[in-house]
């Protein structure tokens, strides 16, 4: 406890938590008085105000009773002013009931229901008498009201009249002697709250003075050892922030050659890539043209078939004539035959026969030509047959060579299909490869530029590491009170802001924002040590140890 109290930050908090309860105290106080004023003021809402409202709407409406009866009975020759006076006195009665049952419905304060009592019994007593002069005055004859006039000068409705109005003032004279002392209670409260408020604000301004001023005290101890170290730790920074610039030169010079290399190797891959894809159309009409052979050799193919089909039915069919020739030589040989024996016959029969004679050698000789015919008719059909035969047997030797020759274009077709998606995947494969040395080279340059970023942003941060030597020096200055001419941290980092080396020509770099950020900032915490003052001080250069 007692080396966190030694730090600043235990001193600091003690000294904002001393105000703290002053400020604490000092609501206290206030919410004690401002909430017994806002009790006397709401019990004034709700108690006092409407008793008093009720109260005074009991008297004025009495008072307006006694005003409409004597109207009344002053223009008793007059019956429509009398009249007029008689309504309005009704309507008073009945306000004056409302007004005590309103009064009679509110809290009452102590003593005031002792002072009601003597008017709560007349109320009945005294409304009687009232709605008796009414009657009177609307129906009654002149002597009637002569005695009514009498009774309302010296009777029971003078004496109730008179009590109720005393007893009205008896409690709003109540009502002011209340009043009188809460408003003494809460004169007396309220100069007591200011009194505390003002020994505790003067108290609690005097302890935080001292407290802050022990604080500074020993704050600035603390910050002019801090300073220096801060100071060596600068310029050990700056050191190592010149040779972080030097490597994101380099990185860079590096970084644009590379990314030279990668532009041809992308260029050469995209001349790649079309001649793949050309090879690729290529193959795929090749393909188209092989499956056009293809159909039309396989149309071929099936005429041929038919071809022979119908070879082998015509030698069928000339093989029938071939056969039905045969019948009719027979037929001839056999009519010459016939004719034979009739020209036997007829040179039998002499001198009849020599007609028939004719005729049988007529018969013959158209036998012997019908032979002759069929003899010719037959040597051709053999010559046909055998003609027909050698057609039929190259028929089929060409339908088998067309056989061979559709097979052979498929495989031509298949192979040019297989060649046709083999190309077709080489220049898928071909682009996915120019892509991703799109990116490489993408990446080069990126690399490239944010090199150049690094050594752009070590030399800023070099003048920042400058500018806070120079708030060091600044810083100590207002710790020992000693002031000290401060040069500008654009005239004290302008001679050692060094431009990074161009980049390789033809080169090309993509420009990218610098970073908003150059590291994380360091809380004040890690920078000067708010806690132990007697920790040793290690590590000096950095943020930890201190």
């Amino acid at each position: 406890m007692k080396s966190w109290l030694r730090g600043i930050k235990g001193k600091l908090f003690f000294s904002a938590v001393i105000p703290l309860f002053g400020f604490i105290a000092l609501g206290y106080i206030s919410y004690a008085s401002f909430s017994s004023l806002g009790g006397l003021l709401n019990d004034a809402y709700v108690n006092i105000i409407p008793n008093l409202k009720a109260v005074d709407n009991i008297e004025g409406a009495r008072a307006r009773i006694g005003q409409y009866l004597w109207g009344s009975m002053a223009n008793k020759d007059v019956p429509k002013h009398r009249g007029d006076y008689v309504k309005k006195a009704r309507v008073a009665v009945k306000e004056y009931l409302d007004a005590v049952a309103d009064y009679e419905d509110t809290t009452f304060q102590p003593g005031e229901q002792d002072i009601y009592a003597n008017m709560k019994h007349l109320n009945g007593e005294y409304i009687a008498e009232v709605n008796k002069f009414i009657d009177v005055l609307e129906k009654g004859s002149d002597e009637d009201l002569l005695k009514a006039r009498e009774q309302m000068t010296g009777g029971p409705y003078l004496a109730h009249s008179t009590q109720i109005k005393k007893t009205a003032g008896e409690i709003i004279a109540l009502y002011e002697k209340l009043a009188k002392e809460k408003n003494e209670f809460q004169k007396a409260e309220t100069k007591n709250a200011l009194t505390w408020l003002a020994v505790i604000g003067c108290s609690s301004a005097a302890l935080v003075f001292c407290i802050l001023l022990f604080v500074a005290n020993a704050l600035s101890k603390r910050v002019s050892s801090v300073v220096n170290k801060l100071s060596d730790a600068g310029m050990q920074v700056n050191q190592a922030i010149n040779q972080l610039s030097l490597a994101g030169q380099s990185l860079s010079q590096a970084s644009t050659s590379s990314a030279a290399s990668l532009e041809e190797t992308v260029a050469s891959l995209e001349e790649m890539t079309s001649m793949v894809k050309l090879n690729s159309d290529n193959a795929k009409q090749a393909a188209s043209l092989a499956v056009t052979s293809r159909t039309a050799a396989e149309d071929g193919e099936r005429e041929i078939k038919n071809l022979v089909t119908s070879m082998h039915d015509i030698s069928q069919s000339s093989k029938k004539i071939e056969e039905i020739i045969n019948v009719i030589d027979d037929i001839a040989f056999q009519t010459n035959l016939l004719a034979l024996n009739a020209a036997v016959e007829a040179a039998r029969a002499g001198e009849q026969g020599k007609g028939f004679a004719v005729v049988a050698d007529a018969v013959r000789t158209l036998a012997q030509r019908s032979a002759s015919a069929a003899k010719d008719i037959t040597s051709l059909i053999k010559d046909s047959v055998e003609k027909i035969e050698n057609g039929t047997e190259i028929a089929d030797r060409s339908g088998s060579v067309l056989n061979n020759i559709v097979t052979s274009i498929k495989k031509v077709s298949d192979l040019n299909n297989e060649i046709s998606a083999a190309s077709s995947e080489q220049t898928t494969g071909i682009q996915q490869i120019n892509k991703a040395m799109n990116q490489l080279d993408q990446g080069s340059q990126s690399n490239a530029a944010s090199s150049e970023e690094i050594a752009s942003t070590a030399e800023e941060i070099s003048s920042q590491s400058n500018q806070m030597q120079l708030l060091v020096k600044d810083l100590n200055g207002y710790v020992t009170g000693q002031t000290e001419v401060i040069e500008t941290v654009a005239e004290k980092t302008e001679s050692k802001k060094q431009k990074p080396k161009t980049q390789a020509a033809g080169s090309k770099v993509i420009k990218f924002k610098p970073p908003q950020k150059v590291a994380k900032p360091t809380e004040a915490a890690e920078v000067i040590p708010f806690d132990n003052e007697d920790e040793p001080r290690a590590k000096v250069g950095t943020t930890d140890g201190f």
